[in-house]
């Protein structure tokens, strides 16, 4: 998972290969990101069998604790191929300004 900042929002981005939408939840609370959800073991076909397994499998969670600065009624997430991109930008107040110098 990457987090960047830029100006205007912050952008939280995971890649999240060969895992259903649907399988995918975020969550916001007391000011806690919650990125959580389960990759599902591929089904084998009959006499086939692994070899070598470097994919993790299972259930899984990450959290990112968001400043006070961030718009939570604007936040939003997008999911296309394998990766999960959360803008959550920052209030207007937050923005950086530039002052003129008179």
């Amino acid at each position: 998972m990457d987090i960047l900042e830029s100006h205007e929002a912050y952008i939280i981005r995971a890649e999240l290969p060969g895992i259903n939408k649907e399988d995918i939840t975020v969550e916001l609370k007391d000011g806690t990101l919650t990125l959580s959800g389960e990759r599902k073991s591929d089904e084998l076909a009959e006499g086939v069998e692994y070899r070598s397994v470097e994919r993790v499998n299972g259930k899984f969670v990450r959290f990112v604790l968001l400043p006070k600065t961030v718009d939570r009624d604007a936040i939003r997430a997008n999911y296309k191929d394998g990766i999960l991109e959360i803008h959550v930008p920052k209030v207007e107040e937050a923005k950086p300004r530039q002052i003129t110098v008179h």
